[in-house]
C-alpha cells in the first residue's frame, strides 16, 4: 500500500533528501515537498552576494526542477498548523493535506515577538534576504542585531560592499553577548580586532530594548542611531510547532530523539534550525551541522517506510567553519584556532559552489 510522506520546508536536510530521490527512488511512497517560495537560498553564499561577488542564480535552488528531477510533486503553500493524531497539514490558505509520514525543515525565526511591528527585519524566510540586503546595504548607517557568525559575517560584507561602490557610511553591530559567543575568548578578540579595522562599530554585551523608526536603545541606555536594522539575534522556533500541541523546548523548537523523530510521535521528523534534540539541547543552530543530518534523515525514513530499525545521529564535538570577511579575505574557525587568511576564502568559496552543485 502506498503511503504519503510530506517534506515541509526546503532546508539543508530535505535537500539532501531530495537529492538521494533522484538517484534511488521511494517507489512504495507518494512524496510532496510543501514550500511557501519555488527558490531556496543558501545562507553560505549570502555574504558574497551581499559584497557582490556571487550573484542571485549562485545563491539559490530551483525547487521545481529539483523535485521534478526526483519525480515527487511541488506545492508552493506554507504551512501553519498541524493536526498530529490526525495525521493532517494545514496550510495558511486553508488547505489540508493528509500524510502517514511528515518532515519538518522549515528553518527558524530571528525577530522576537514584541519587535515583529517594528523597523527591525531579518532574512528569514531565507527568499526575503535578497530584497532586504539590496535596500539595507546602500544606506548610510546600516544596523545588525547580532554578534554571531551570520550577523558578523553580513555586517563584514556590507562593509566591503560600501567601499567598493564608495558608498558613504559606516556599518554597525549590537550583540547581547561577546561576539560569536560561546567560542573561546581568543577567538571573539580576533574576530572583534578584524571588525573593527574594517571600520564597523560595535556594540557589545549590550540588548537591544526598543526599536525605533531611525534608533534603538539598548538596556545600557546607549542610543544608536540607524538607517535600517537587520536583525540577527538568537534563533526562535516557528510559531507552527506551539499551536500544534507537539513538544517544544523554552525557544519553541521541535524536540526530537537521536533518530530525528519527534518526542512523541513516530511518524513526524524534523532536522536543522526548526528542532532541538533532546539528547544534545545545546547543539548550535548551524548549517555545518545540519547538513550532516540530511543523510540520516534521508535513511530514517526509508527505514521507516520500510518497517526497519532507524539509526542514530551522532553530532560531532567540534566544526570547523570559515567566515568571509570581506575582500577574498576568510576566518577559519575550529575551536581555540582561528585564522585569518585569503586561503580561507577560497576554501570556503570552493566548498560553497560544491554544495550548490549537488542540487542544481
Amino acid at each position: 500500500m502506498t503511503k504519503r510522506l510530506l517534506l515541509v520546508g526546503a532546508g539543508h536536510a530535505h535537500l539532501e533528501v531530495l537529492r538521494s530521490l533522484t538517484e534511488e527512488t521511494l517507489n512504495a511512497a507518494d512524496i510532496c515537498l510543501i514550500s511557501p517560495s519555488e527558490f531556496q537560498y543558501y545562507s553560505g553564499m549570502f555574504s558574497g552576494y551581499t559584497e557582490g561577488i556571487n550573484s542571485e542564480e549562485d545563491t539559490r535552488i530551483d525547487l521545481r526542477k529539483l523535485t521534478k528531477k526526483a519525480g515527487i510533486q511541488f506545492i508552493k503553500k506554507e504551512a501553519s498548523a498541524i493536526r498530529p493524531h490526525h495525521k493532517k497539514l494545514v496550510c495558511q490558505d486553508g488547505s489540508v493535506y493528509p500524510f502517514d509520514v511528515i518532515s519538518f525543515d522549515i528553518g527558524s525565526r530571528s525577530i522576537p515577538y514584541e519587535f515583529e511591528e517594528s523597523a527591525a527585519r531579518s532574512v528569514k524566510p531565507n527568499y526575503q534576504f535578497i530584497d532586504e540586503i539590496n535596500l539595507l546595504r546602500e544606506t548610510p548607517q546600516p544596523l545588525i542585531v547580532g554578534g554571531g557568525a551570520v550577523g558578523t559575517e553580513l555586517a563584514l560584507s556590507i562593509q566591503a560592499y560600501k567601499e567598493k561602490q564608495q558608498i558613504q557610511g559606516q556599518v554597525r553591530l549590537i550583540t547581547s553577548e561577546a561576539l560569536l559567543a560561546p567560542s573561546p575568548r581568543i577567538v571573539s578578540d580576533k574576530l572583534h580586532s578584524i571588525l573593527r579595522k574594517k571600520g564597523i562599530r560595535i556594540w557589545e554585551n549590550e540588548r537591544v530594548v526598543e526599536v525605533g523608526e531611525n534608533y534603538v536603545r539598548t538596556d545600557r541606555g546607549n542610543k544608536v542611531r540607524h538607517s535600517g536594522v537587520l536583525w540577527m539575534g538568537g534563533a526562535i522556533g516557528d510559531p507552527i510547532f506551539q499551536s500544534s500541541g507537539v513538544d517544544i523546548d523554552e525557544k519553541g523548537f521541535a524536540l526530537v530523539r537521536s533518530t530525528l523523530q519527534f518526542k512523541n510521535y513516530d511518524y513526524i521528523f524534523g532536522a536543522g534550525d526548526c528542532v532541538s534534540f533532546i539528547d544534545h539541547p545545546d547543539l548550535p543552530k548551524s548549517g555545518v551541522y545540519v547538513v550532516r543530518e540530511g543523510p540520516i534523515l534521508d535513511r530514517n525514513l526509508r527505514l521507516y517506510l520500510g518497517n526497519e530499525k532507524l539509526e542514530d545521529y551522532e553530532p560531532k564535538k567540534n566544526a570547523s567553519y570559515i567566515l568571509s570577511t570581506g575582500n577574498y579575505m576568510g576566518f577559519l574557525i575550529y575551536g581555540p584556532i582561528c585564522l585569518h587568511t585569503h586561503r580561507a576564502w577560497k576554501t570556503k568559496n570552493k566548498l560553497d559552489h560544491s554544495y550548490m552543485d549537488k542540487y542544481k
